[in-house]
């Protein structure tokens, strides 16, 4: 899987790291939720996660939290490491260009091998013990917002459209899209209904 380290300036500086400290907590942990996703799933849908077009290799992570969008930008280091270097408000964003040519100095920094990183399990640690608001139920929070995340994929990859979906468990498209966005406290026996739609077989792992 992906790893998501956070740069560093010669400095010490760490733009995203400081982005993040001064989001409140909700929204924070969603950022946090988000980045993990990228960590923890093969595929993860590109209303989170997409290389943008016309640029040198620059990915894009989106987040939506509370009414408002951020947008996180990053590049491959090597084939399976994400580095994120930048941080921005949608409403606040700067240029492209200028988003570029710092991307381009932290490449160019990172080739060099005079870098250093800390990377976003470590960074969400450290937020745990020092937000207590942020640590609250923030493991349970992860796994409702990770299971949605894995259900869209797989009624995606299944060829459903969600009012097809909601057609076949006869309920409503709003709460498909309610449990995609966050299955929070979701039933097994829901869980089963929604894979056999699907035509798939839910598998529990106890680890």
């Amino acid at each position: 899987m992906r790893e998501i380290i956070f740069y560093r300036t010669s400095t010490g500086y760490c733009p995203v790291e400081k982005f993040l400290d001064l989001l409140p907590f909700k929204h924070a942990k969603k950022v946090s939720w988000v980045l993990s996703l990228i960590e923890d799933l093969p595929m993860v849908p590109k209303q989170y996660f997409k290389k943008l077009v016309n640029t040198d290799d620059i990915w894009e992570v989106r987040v939506k939290s509370g009414g408002e969008a951020y947008r996180f930008l990053g590049f491959f280091d090597g084939s399976n490491l994400v580095v994120l270097d930048y941080a921005f408000q949608k409403k606040t964003q700067k240029p492209l260009k200028t988003q570029s040519k710092l991307l381009k100095n932290g490449k160019e920094t990172i080739s060099k091998g005079g870098q250093a990183m800390s990377d976003l399990q470590n960074y969400i640690a450290k937020r745990k013990v020092l937000d207590s608001n942020f640590a609250k139920d923030y493991d349970k929070g992860y796994k409702d917002f990770k299971i949605g995340v894995m259900l869209k994929i797989a009624r995606e990859e299944s060829g459903f459209t969600q009012e097809q979906l909601a057609q076949k468990l006869k309920t409503k498209k709003s709460a498909i899209s309610r449990i995609e966005n966050h299955a929070e406290d979701i039933k097994l026996s829901t869980l089963d209904r929604f894979a056999q739609a699907l035509g798939k077989t839910l598998l529990v792992e106890v680890a």
